[in-house]
């Protein structure tokens, strides 16, 4: 009888552990980050909305994603704006100074998942949350 119960128990065991396994592996698996490269020129009126939508969509779908945001010499009160979130969420900002070096950002990072989004751009964000 003690002989069926450790049976018991050491089975019970065993598909605990492969089941967490499984678990663990697909986990690896799903957890490509996203990383996006937010190019703005004065878009104040839209750059705090695409931060919080971008997050919001990460969240709701439980991807995880990278926000990188490209200044492009605003006069407005679009680095105001990013200032604060860069101080608040985990954002990257680089301010870019030519075409080239958006590019070379973009070599950086050609083996990852790169969506490219100008908010200036109508579209910009309905592109990036079909490309999750």
């Amino acid at each position: 009888m003690i002989i069926g119960l450790l049976w018991i128990f050491g089975s019970y065991a065993a598909s605990i552990a492969l089941v967490h396994w499984f678990y663990r592996r697909r986990r690896e698996e799903d957890q490509h980050i996203t990383y996006f490269l937010l190019v703005t020129y004065n878009s104040q009126m839209q750059v705090e909305w695409y931060i919080r939508a971008l997050h919001f969509f990460s969240r709701l779908k439980g991807k995880e994603i990278r926000v990188t945001l490209a200044d492009e010499g605003s006069a407005d009160d679009t680095m105001a704006i990013i200032e604060r979130f860069c101080r608040k969420d985990d954002l990257q900002f680089r301010v870019f100074d030519a075409r080239g070096s958006i590019d070379d950002w973009i070599r950086e990072h050609e083996d990852k998942r790169v969506i490219v989004v100008r908010v200036a751009s109508q579209d910009g964000l309905a592109t990036a949350y079909r490309a999750f």
